[in-house]
């Protein structure tokens, strides 16, 4: 991958193309904009996320997805049938555990030329996986979202490489979006917000900055992310740095690898924190909250039911 850092962290960035507190309800089933196939023409020449411009002779058959928001945007546009491989991380929707496994931050190139793909649908790799790919003469597109705007690029882009209505996705996404956004305008403060990615080492613990989806995801809630003014878009605080920036919510994933409400509450100087006093650590589902796929627009309501429940009751 293009960090070395924890191995945590690259797993969080591989997903996100990666908990008293309240915890968001999971039994609501998830939304996502209705599969949509459109007469594309073919051959149909596109630009990918590393500006390459790639050509798609015909409407691929056998797709290999390396990438967990690539293979949910495959199923949402309804090419879900022609995906005969997935990376190890894809587990949404429900039939997307059952594809072949071609391997996670390490792709397993054998695997991949095996299932004889027509397209290889790739995040971006700085290791050499891309251009190994293409030197034994399989089509790749690198498809990498990394912020809110890349969302809706995605939708059109792989709706042209795969024969779907990607644009009509795009603008449902994006009116979802606008729709949170409009919703969050209203309201009349801007809580601070300190979203947590790692906190193995406590002395400099990953969250987010301007450039992450995430730190998109805030802004559109209506809240304030307290790592704004970093130079990256994935920060290393230390624990002085989130005391000094008050935040008056802590986001933390819902999974097994994550800090618990009680353990970040119980962290040393942390119970000055005005989220800590007043019980304001929340928990999200982290395959929702990381991933800039097609349920963006339901993030982003999520975030926002956090940020500001009175808007939403």
């Amino acid at each position: 991958m293009r960090f070395r850092l924890t191995s945590l962290l690259a797993v969080f960035l591989f997903v996100a193309s990666a908990c008293g507190a309240a915890t968001l309800p999971t039994s609501t089933p998830t939304q996502q904009p209705s599969p949509s196939v459109a007469a594309a023409a073919f051959p149909a020449t596109v630009t990918d996320f590393q500006n390459r411009s790639v050509t798609v002779p015909k409407r691929p058959e056998r797709i290999v997805s390396i990438g967990p928001s690539i293979t949910e945007f495959l199923f949402a546009l309804g090419a879900g049938p022609r995906v005969v491989g997935a990376d190890d991380f894809s587990d949404e929707p429900a039939a997307a555990k059952q594809l072949e496994k071609v391997g996670g931050i390490k792709v397993n190139f054998e695997k991949v030329v095996s299932l004889k793909p027509d397209i290889v649908l790739i995040l971006k790799f700085s290791d050499g996986t891309i251009e190994k790919l293409a030197g034994a003469g399989l089509l790749v597109l690198v498809v990498d979202p990394q912020t809110i705007r890349d969302v809706a690029r995605t939708a059109i882009l792989l709706g042209r490489a795969v024969g779907s209505d990607g644009d009509a996705m795009a603008r449902d996404i994006q009116k979802r979006v606008d729709d949170v956004r409009s919703k969050t305008s209203s309201a009349a403060t801007k809580p601070r917000v300190y979203h947590e990615i790692d906190a193995s080492d406590p002395t400099k613990i990953f969250t987010v900055g301007p450039g992450s989806y995430i730190h998109d995801l805030i802004e559109i809630a209506g809240g304030q992310n307290i790592a704004a003014r970093a130079t990256s878009a994935y920060p290393q605080f230390s624990a002085e740095e989130i005391l000094r920036g008050d935040p008056e919510i802590i986001v933390l994933a819902a999974a097994d690898y994550s800090a618990k409400p009680g353990q970040v509450a119980a962290r040393s100087g942390w119970a000055a924190i005005n989220a800590v006093k007043n019980n304001r650590i929340v928990s999200i589902a982290p395959n929702l909250i990381n991933r800039p796929g097609p349920r963006v627009g339901e993030a982003a309501e999520a975030y926002a039911r956090l940020v500001h429940p009175e808007l939403f009751r």
